[in-house]
């Protein structure tokens, strides 16, 4: 042992506070002399064990929830518990636990320090808690201990076991936050009304804190299956809608349900599995249950060591910000950056948001990683400034979190101040589901942010089932049309006619529209021509870096939209056949026609040549491989109404093209071979329509 170490060893062994380490399973492995001493354990006693064997039964289920919520969300952890002595003595302990990082920054275990404050005798006055919960009547915290641990003393191999399900209702915080304690609290009354309902006879529920409920399943009702079914019952159970007063209240929980003996032998393993089974069930969406597997540990863990890490690297200053123009489709020319994050992970290199901002959010490392965003965006706008360009906003995303729980408005004034930037060239993007998660609230808010000069957009314009009543009552400048609508919409008519409704109604609103995820030329040409103000994506830039971004401004970059020529304000047909002969033959002969003629060779060609043209008549053949001629002219019926459609086709298809003309598919149905000349008055006629 060096000098170091033995100095460090003597530190530890010499300290006043008690001192454990734990592996990942929470077996001790190193437990100081204090610890010996105040414990009444003997050090072999303890190396192996577990820290449960301190624990008094008295400490709620919901410290314990807290506190592995925190420490599997990357957080150390600081509380009180009343753990036991050897001898049953009980003590007040208040505790420090934290996750321990090797070399390579992997959760290798845990610590605790302990500091024992005074001790409890069994008659102390804190022992006589309720039995029943004083608002719900269930079975208090202690009363659910007792319960668990009473079965676990009491178990025999030849008996059966029990299923424990942790039951969390999915986002409470915002009805008590949008409609008070006396309403929260009668949803909560009503709530545990309906899980009592829903468990059988010899089931145990209890209120464990909050919004947090404990069931215990036993015998019969224990197995796999009965467990799936009782959890299926709460679930519908607690959905069904709650009228309390003026309010009606919709709720989903999440789940968690691990068994013994099978998934642990103790409780604090047991808790522990329950409630990592309900943060998988919250993971994918909420309303739901998981059955508790060892992936769930492990998952559990790597996000420990993933948000200990983005903690790690917050502090350390180790993101960076790239930028994505922001383009003008009446102009061409940039408007704006939005600034994306990225982690610049030491050994990983830079990670997309899409990778932690989950997990971000669930730790609430959201909050600092979004000042450090919004500092970083207003030091670039002022470093721009600096260097002559002087018209370049920026702007930036704000999660649920960044809305509801800082109080943003008083962080933007002294961040603005401090470095020196005017309100305006800051642009922040509210997500569309978030603003409506509490419509009125979220009105509040903006009308504060908008009262400090920052511009204001609706991310995800579309996801979030916003009602035009509150949309008009938003004071946003920008919406932005997500990337879901914009990939198929030159091929897929129904979201092409989802986009420009959205286009239409956002202009009677007097807002600006941003499609988001632009890709080619042919989604640009379909968003110009349905009146589309501005674009991002791919197709100008990806995501650059600062110095980039400059370049782009300094040196003008913009699109470039196809001036009109004489040939562009012809007469424009397009013709589809898979048969390069038959396209070359009807080429020849409409061109003598003064038209302007295009070719496609498949329906999916022809839509792309649509979106990039504005065409008024479309012949087709019927047969073609990819999409039959009627498939193709009915989508073109939706995505461009004005555009006259025939059939041109060897094959007699009765049925299929009356019924396509009844349904103003086709206008006309013409066959092969063609006689020149009446197929050309044919095509001047529909030109004439």
């Amino acid at each position: 042992m060096s000098p170091d170490d033995k100095l460090f060893h003597e530190l530890i062994e010499q300290n006043s506070f008690g001192m454990i380490v734990t592996d990942l399973e929470g077996r001790i492995t190193y437990v100081n002399t204090r610890r010996i001493e105040s414990s009444g354990y003997c050090a072999e006693e303890m190396i192996g064990s577990k820290p449960s064997i301190f624990q008094s039964g008295l400490t709620s289920s919901a410290t314990y929830q807290e506190m592995w919520l925190s420490i599997l969300g990357g957080r150390p952890w600081k509380g009180e518990i009343l753990n036991k002595r050897k001898n049953g003595e009980i003590v007040r302990e208040s505790l420090l636990i934290q996750a321990l990082l090797d070399e390579e920054g992997q959760v290798s275990g845990f610590s605790a320090i302990i500091d024992e404050s005074f001790a409890l005798r069994e008659n102390h006055r804190e022992q006589r808690t309720s039995i029943f919960d004083s608002l719900t009547g269930l079975p208090s915290l202690p009363s659910m201990l007792e319960r668990l641990g009473s079965l676990l003393r009491g178990f025999q191999p030849e008996t059966k076991g029990f299923t424990l399900l942790s039951i969390d209702i999915d986002g409470f915080q915002r009805f008590n936050d949008s409609l008070g304690r006396l309403v929260t609290d009668r949803v909560l009354i009503e709530v545990a009304a309906r899980i009592q309902a829903s468990i059988r006879r010899g089931d145990t529920v209890g209120r464990v804190d909050g919004d947090e409920f404990m069931v215990v399943l036993q015998g019969e009702h224990a197995d796999t299956k009965a467990s799936l079914e009782t959890a299926a019952r709460l679930l519908k159970a607690i959905a069904a809608p709650i009228l309390i007063e003026t309010h009606q209240v919709t709720l989903t929980a999440s789940i968690g349900i691990t068994g013994f003996p099978g998934d642990g032998t103790d409780a604090e393993t047991l808790l522990g599995n329950a409630v990592a089974a309900m943060l998988a069930a919250k993971q994918e969406g909420g309303n739901q249950y998981c059955l508790f597997n060892p992936a769930m540990r492990e998952k559990a863990l790597g996000r420990l060591t993933m948000s200990a890490e983005l903690r790690r690297d917050i502090e350390r200053n180790d993101l960076a910000l790239m930028f994505q123009p922001k383009v003008s489709l009446l102009s061409g020319e940039i408007t704006g950056f939005e600034a994306l994050v990225r982690w610049n992970h030491p050994e990983r290199g830079l990670i997309e948001p899409r990778h932690f901002i989950a997990v971000a959010e669930e730790t609430g490392l959201i909050v600092p990683l979004s000042e450090w965003v919004l500092r970083t965006a207003l030091s670039q706008i002022k470093a721009w400034q600096d260097e002559g360009l002087n018209r370049v906003q920026i702007s930036v995303n704000l999660s649920v979190r960044n809305l509801y729980q800082i109080d943003l408005p008083r962080l933007l004034t002294t961040l603005l101040a401090d470095i020196g930037v005017d309100a305006p060239y800051l642009e922040l993007e509210l997500g569309e589901s978030a603003m409506m998660r509490d419509a009125l609230q979220s009105i509040r808010i903006v009308d504060r942010l908008r009262a400090l000069g920052v511009q204001l957009s609706l991310d995800g314009f579309g996801t979030g089932y916003s009602s035009l009543a509150h949309l008009s009552r938003f004071e946003v400048s920008r919406l932005k049309i997500d990337r879901l609508f914009i990939e198929d919409i030159t091929s897929n008519p129904v979201n092409a006619s989802i986009v420009s409704a959205m286009i239409a109604m956002g202009h009677t609103l007097g807002k600006k529209l941003v499609a988001m995820g632009v890709e080619s030329e042919a989604q640009m040409n379909f968003l110009r021509r349905q009146g589309c103000d501005e674009m991002q994506g791919f197709f100008f830039s990806k995501p650059c870096t600062a110095e980039e971004a400059a370049v782009m401004v300094r040196e003008g970059k913009h699109l470039h939209f196809e001036a009109d020529t004489e040939e562009t304000e012809l007469p424009t047909l397009l013709l589809v056949d898979d048969e390069p002969y038959i396209l070359n033959s009807l080429k020849r002969l409409l061109r003598r026609e003064n038209y302007r003629v295009l070719t496609a060779t498949s329906g999916p060609e022809a839509l792309e040549i649509l979106a990039l043209n504005p065409v008024r008549v479309v012949i087709s053949d019927q047969r073609m491989p990819e999409m039959s001629g009627i498939e193709l002219l009915s989508k073109v019926k939706s995505l461009y109404p004005d555009t006259v459609r025939i059939i041109l086709s060897g094959y007699s298809e009765l049925a299929t093209v009356t019924d396509a003309i009844n349904r103003g598919a086709v206008w006309k149905y013409l066959t092969k071979p063609w006689d020149d000349e009446t197929l050309k008055e044919e095509v001047r006629k529909a030109f004439s329509v």
